[in-house]
């Protein structure tokens, strides 16, 4: 909103601004305000409507309105957060979305559900960044139990999310209903269509529970500010590139992420964050393989160490899959071996999208990195920054090894332990207790006093 106020202020100046031949100047201040109010929200809904409209009515209506300002100025550092966890997560929600050709707004969705967080867990149970509940994440195909939560992994999560959004499309054919039936549950909106006979969100909202009825405006406003933040002056976060620039590997293994900690010279914090889903720091090692997700660079040193070491060789050297990984300190400055790198547009490219395509990098980090937005428009001699790894890890073998453990000492026999006899006490002098007084029997002269 700071934008809007110095761009009216400009305005304002303007003397050659004039509205029915009254200068602006001469207007009283409820008039001033009023105007750049709806100037504001006028630009603000012709943004919006440059915004793809694949699976809802970008309006504003004041529940968005409202949501804007508290991104904007009541919650910028959040929004800061907000912002650099896109560059981690958006890349990988698209390049599903993709593959499943559903659109790709509904990456916005998952900054309404957890805020981005793949920790998250709700009051009533439902977790991960797409807040499924461990019953449909069950029946969606996931392992939900007390050493693996793959509700917590942005890959998996995300496909049984998305799974769940197209079979509630395949019922309603209408994006905004299929997500109101995902925070709501299918049969809240069926009797919200029958009540309403309405047929699309909009026109049922009012017969929808609470918090459904903001539910599509979140998305809107929160779809609002990752594509426009940087006109809102809002810079994004601060994020570790080992956070940002990772790949995914499939592990047939039981695998302690104390030992990828080993291998690899993360800390150990790091290995755990892009594998929340391991609850008990380890790779259970169950049919079908483990995703582990690493930082691009330390990749090599990891594929090389699974395939020298076979999942048949023991690890001698200490005791999978309990050993905690905190064990290992880990790499304190792992941004020095990133590189960064800057591009400008080619010739035919109008979007940011086309620049990120022809560099090879997800639109969103390089929205982020630049603090650009995806429908801005490009000059010729705009320049864009980005990152890539200058130095991968190679593999040590000997950081497999950890010292040998302190040699055991053959413990004494043990001698049993006696409670001594106990004798009672000699030689202590009587107590002697006061002797209770009799009580006397009150005289009628002590009952008349007591009357007074």
């Amino acid at each position: 909103m700071r934008v809007y106020l110095l761009f009216f202020l400009a305005i304002y100046l303007t003397p050659a601004l004039a509205l029915g031949g009254t200068l602006f100047a001469d207007w009283s201040p409820e008039e001033k305000a009023d105007y750049i109010m709806e100037s504001a929200d006028s630009l603000v809904r012709a943004r919006l409507a440059l915004m793809d409209s694949t699976i809802m009515e970008h309006r504003l209506d004041p529940a968005i309105k409202r949501r804007i300002i508290n991104y904007v100025e009541h919650w910028p550092i959040a929004s800061g957060r907000l912002l650099a966890r896109s560059a981690r997560f958006f890349p990988i929600f698209e390049e599903q979305l993709l593959a499943a050709g559903m659109p790709l707004a509904l990456k916005y969705v998952t900054v309404q559900e957890s805020a981005l967080r793949p920790w998250a867990t709700s009051q009533v149970g439902a977790g991960g960044l797409w807040q499924l509940m461990p019953g449909t994440a069950r029946e969606l195909g996931l392992t939900v139990n007390e050493e693996l939560d793959e509700r917590l992994d942005p890959e998996l999560g995300c496909a049984a999310g998305l799974d769940y959004l197209r079979i509630q499309y395949e019922k309603y054919e209408d994006w905004s209903l299929a997500l109101a039936a995902y925070n709501c549950g299918p049969g809240n909106v069926n009797k919200a269509l029958r009540r309403s006979r309405g047929t699309d969100y909009w026109s049922i909202r009012k017969h929808l529970p609470r918090e459904t009825r903001n539910y599509i405006p979140n998305i809107i406003a929160a779809a609002y500010i990752m594509v426009f933040h940087h006109e809102h002056e809002l810079v994004p976060g601060e994020m570790e590139l080992d956070l940002q620039i990772t790949e995914a590997i499939t592990v047939d293994r039981k695998l302690s992420l104390h030992r990828v900690a080993q291998v690899t010279g993360l800390r150990p914090e790091v290995v755990i964050e892009l594998n929340a889903q391991y609850l008990r720091g380890y790779l259970p090692g169950m049919p079908g393989g483990h995703r582990l997700r690493l930082p691009s660079r330390v990749m090599p040193a990891m594929r090389t160490y699974l395939s020298l070491h076979p999942a048949e060789e023991p690890e001698s050297d200490f005791f999978p899959p309990w050993s905690t990984p905190s064990l290992e300190n880990g790499e304190l400055n792992a941004d020095r071996f990133y590189g960064q790198y800057s591009t400008i547009p080619s010739v035919g490219d109008s979007t940011l999208r086309q620049v990120a395509e022809a560099n090879r990098i997800p639109v969103d980090q390089l929205a982020v990195w630049s603090n650009r937005g995806e429908l801005d428009s490009l000059g010729q001699w705009d320049q864009f920054f980005f990152y890539r790894v200058d130095k991968y890890r190679p593999y040590d073998p000997r950081k497999r090894n950890t010292p040998p453990a302190s040699p055991q000492i053959m413990a004494l026999a043990a001698t049993p332990i006696q409670v001594p006899a106990k004798k009672p006490a000699e030689n202590l002098p009587a107590i002697q207790l006061p002797a209770n007084p009799q009580p006397q029997k009150a005289s009628f002269a002590d009952k008349v006093k007591s009357w007074f």
